[in-house]
């Protein structure tokens, strides 16, 4: 047998907020739902591109931005780690940059290095184009770190593809 409920204003707050509880949920996942469409569009390597992305200032001045703020990392130096670092990361299509992956890395703290420079560029790309229309694509950084052979600072060298 089902008892009826004694219609007071208890029961009426509590249907009232179990009601809007319900609707906050459902409202919260259809939310995410539209945040998880907008990053999982196609992600273009760079041979397809009509126009590739881009540092704002462009690839001279990004690489000027790379070799000016990279630091050897003392473990690198301490351990004699050289070699080529290579960092692919995703530009997506309102410019910013995340994804960061190490294709190539020598250890040292050397890959670390490079992610830690390029985040520092957050905010100042210019994101890929096909047909007029941004798109999302991936970027490729290598940084050659170099010991020198006498006494002084090693060398790095940039190079974006």
């Amino acid at each position: 047998m089902i008892l009826p409920l004694k219609a007071n204003k208890y029961n009426y707050f509590f249907l009232c907020s179990f009601f809007l509880f319900c609707i906050l949920i459902t409202f919260s996942c259809k939310v995410k739902e539209e945040v998880k469409k907008e990053k999982t569009g196609i992600i273009h390597h760079p041979a397809e591109l009509e126009k590739k992305a881009e540092f704002e200032d462009g690839d001279h001045r990004f690489i000027k931005f790379l070799s000016s703020n990279l630091e050897y990392p003392q473990e690198a130096i301490q351990k004699n780690i050289q070699g080529k670092v290579i960092i692919k990361f995703l530009v997506e299509d309102d410019g910013t940059i995340d994804n960061f992956v190490a294709l190539k890395d020598i250890g040292g703290g050397c890959a670390d290095e490079v992610i830690r420079v390029l985040l520092k560029t957050q905010g100042r790309w210019n994101s890929a184009k096909i047909k007029r229309e941004r798109v999302r694509s991936y970027y490729f950084v290598s940084v050659v770190f170099k010991m020198p052979n006498d006494d002084s600072k090693p060398s790095l060298q940039v190079d974006i593809k």
